[in-house]
């Protein structure tokens, strides 16, 4: 009887260390990383790319004789805030300057895995619009 008692404990005892043993490696697989910060942030900035490692370059119109545009640059760059917060930056560059002032935009955004705050920004978008 003695037997069967410690059988069944041990039994019991393996069956909690297999289940904690899952949960434990479900939390690691959601860690929260910069790919999931950058996904946060571009979701709402669809012409951003969704990798710091890409660049999409857009034609778009600017100011100036009709159908004058230009080649702007969208770019995507995390930087590690803390064990568990990300800076996101956003980069529009015109690749122009207007008036003595170079077209380039940007939005920083703080990251955790609940929020995004924006916590800067230069907008700067105007700029290719005024060009005569």
């Amino acid at each position: 009887m003695k037997k069967m008692v410690a059988f069944i404990t041990s039994v019991c005892i393996c069956v909690l260390l297999i289940g904690c043993t899952k949960k434990i490696s479900t939390l690691s697989n959601n860690t929260f990383n910069e790919a999931k910060a950058i996904s946060m942030v571009v979701k709402d900035h669809t012409d951003f790319p969704s990798s710091q490692y890409n660049t999409i370059i857009k034609k778009l119109p600017i100011g100036g004789p009709p159908g004058t545009i230009a080649n702007v640059k969208f770019t995507t760059k995390a930087e590690k805030f803390s064990n568990s917060t990300y800076l996101v930056i956003l980069t529009k560059d015109w690749g122009i300057s207007v008036n003595g002032k170079y077209a380039k935009s940007s939005w920083k955004y703080k990251v955790t895995s609940e929020s995004v705050t924006l916590v800067d920004s230069i907008d700067n978008d105007y700029l290719p619009n005024i060009m005569k």
